[in-house]
């Protein structure tokens, strides 16, 4: 494999917008070093968290060049180019090319959709290749992209034809997939687990990495399962599981993929609002929230009191 296996968590991060909705990169510093403080093994930038198919072709270049410096060896950086346009897509993956981030990822096309591996493979071939020096991830999120096809047949296909594919971040509830893709060849490609409400299930079934919004609050919790689970302390590793499950089923109730962001100001890292048509959270959301949060025992495993020494 050209591409070493990401061990831990990489964060699905926000994008943070001004109060005008305009993008903001000065707070991309700040969000870098609460990561790397609470030990995340990486940045999963302009993905479904961080709103890329709501975002400018000028504003994810602007993104790239805020988020490049931070990539190094120890501190992966991976850049979720798009899914619906080729061409804006090979640009995207020029230009992460020239800044040395680490990997570029793309979703399914989800408005006219593939209907076969070979067509998938067809459509990433030269979007990868404006990127040959960086780890190439399939971003399987069919929840969304409504594109079921069989990752062992994509596996085969994709690894035939593009040399820097690296892997999958796998947001999908197949378990059974999930672990023959693990086992492909021999374990030769890069599969990350993307559920955080059920890590440990992904654990169970061979994970070692993983990619998850929630991780930007609340990586000790995260951090705290995969140790209980090394340690094999299933009961451990099942309270931290339930506590993320909790955290979690309160996103219906407060915006959905907005409630992120309104935790990410509550731990001091205000990222703005989601854009439109996201619900937008109002003031006595927020302190609405903070009890609930407050209830649940949140800020004692949130990510808000570490800072990088």
């Amino acid at each position: 494999m050209k591409f070493k296996k990401i061990h831990g968590l990489i964060a699905a991060t926000f994008t943070p917008f001004c109060e005008d909705g305009s993008l903001d990169e000065r707070k991309i510093p700040v969000l870098a070093q609460s990561l790397r403080a609470n030990g995340m093994a990486g940045a999963f930038i302009a993905g479904t968290t961080g709103e890329g198919a709501a975002m400018t072709y000028d504003e994810k270049i602007r993104l790239l060049e805020a988020w490049a410096p931070f990539s190094a060896a120890e501190f992966k950086v991976m850049a979720m180019l798009g899914g619906t346009s080729q061409k804006e897509a090979i640009a995207l993956a020029d230009r992460a090319n020239a800044l040395g981030i680490y990997g570029i990822a793309m979703t399914a096309p989800y408005y006219m959709r593939p209907n076969s591996v070979k067509q998938l493979v067809d459509y990433y071939e030269s979007i990868a290749a404006a990127a040959p020096d960086q780890a190439f991830y399939f971003y399987h999120i069919p929840l969304l992209s409504k594109v079921e096809l069989p990752m062992l047949d994509f596996l085969e296909e994709v690894g035939e034809r593009i040399p820097n594919f690296a892997g999958i971040k796998y947001t999908h509830n197949d378990l059974m997939e999930f672990n023959r893709c693990l086992r492909f060849q021999g374990g030769k490609y890069d599969i990350l687990w993307g559920w955080d409400e059920t890590m440990l299930a992904g654990l169970s079934m061979g994970a070692k990495g993983a990619v998850g919004s929630t991780y930007n609050y609340a990586g000790p919790l995260y951090q705290n399962l995969m140790e209980a689970f090394q340690q094999q302390d299933m009961e451990a590793a099942r309270h931290w599981q339930e506590k993320s499950i909790d955290l979690i089923s309160l996103f219906g109730h407060y915006g959905g993929a907005a409630c992120g962001k309104a935790i990410m100001k509550l731990c001091g890292l205000d990222c703005g609002q989601f854009r439109y048509p996201v619900k937008q959270l109002e003031k006595g959301d927020y302190e609405e929230l903070k009890e609930c949060l407050d209830q649940l025992g949140f800020f004692q495993y949130s990510s808000n009191e570490k800072q990088e020494q």
